[in-house]
């Protein structure tokens, strides 16, 4: 490297490595044959994405079409997740979870909305930041509405839910989207930044067993703390311009995983 750290394009080529291992564990660890150690290391990928995505907000010079890249890929994301497992059915009755294009696409939501009431509090404008206040709330609010419609059976919104992603729904639920404000909120300091997301990593601890066997072997999230020096080197460069290969890659070699291990297992 001809400068020192790394660039948006290293984290990511990183993080996409890694993330192969810890999906070679999720759909290829049904015999127990795969080490744990797998799932060790893509701990640190969400991380790596949810940082390089607010890098990619902050500079981007087109926030809507940014944004819009985000929602097209959650989409069909959902739209594979339910289709491929009805041509595609392994044994075991596992299915296609993944959508990190959702949680990445809701952070961005809510950094749209903070930038909002930033926006409004400069003016001075309280109704404006009144309306960010409760912009902050619907997202939520619009989640428990799709929640009372699955148990009731309501398909059109089961349907909607499929398309519009909430924090309760998207992969690592509302923690991922708190740590991705939480990170883009600390964004000018990275001293702070780095702070804050060690705290938070460390966190996981307390989220299951305390003992040596938990939280190597079961409570294992806590090692996402291991992207910290990662973020810490970022050295504000964007690198290599290969924007979509992150958005061809993940849904495709997820699918191909799926798709390998099913007929594996029969």
């Amino acid at each position: 490297m001809k400068e020192k750290g790394l660039t948006g394009f290293q984290l990511k080529l990183i993080g996409l490595i890694l993330m192969v291992f810890d999906h070679i564990h999720e759909f290829f660890n049904y015999n127990g044959n795969i080490p744990v150690v797998f799932n060790w290391v893509g701990r640190i990928v969400a991380p790596i994405f949810m940082f390089t995505t607010i890098e990619g907000y902050t500079h981007t010079k087109s926030k809507k079409k940014y944004m819009l890249r985000l929602f097209v890929g959650s989409v069909i994301m959902n739209i594979g997740n339910s289709v491929i497992p009805r041509y595609f059915e392994r044994p075991d009755d596992l299915g296609v979870m993944n959508n990190i294009f959702a949680t990445l696409f809701m952070i961005t939501v809510y950094l749209c909305i903070i930038d909002y009431i930033e926006q409004a509090r400069n003016e001075k404008n309280g109704l404006k930041t009144f309306w960010g206040i409760l912009l902050l709330i619907a997202p939520i609010a619009l989640g428990m509405v799709f929640i009372m419609g699955a148990s009731s059976g309501n398909m059109p919104l089961i349907y909607l839910a499929l398309i519009i992603p909430t924090p309760i729904f998207v992969e690592g639920g509302p923690v991922f989207v708190l740590l991705g404000i939480i990170l883009y909120m600390l964004r000018k300091d990275r001293k702070k930044l780095i702070t804050g997301y060690i705290i938070m990593s460390l966190a996981f601890i307390f989220t299951g067993e305390l003992s040596i066997t938990g939280l190597f072997m079961e409570n294992y999230q806590w090692m996402m703390v291991f992207a910290a020096p990662l973020l810490y080197l970022y050295n504000g460069q964007k690198g290599r311009g290969m924007k979509y290969l992150f958005y061809i890659f993940y849904p495709v070699h997820i699918y191909v995983f799926y798709i390998i291990s099913c007929l594996m297992m029969k």
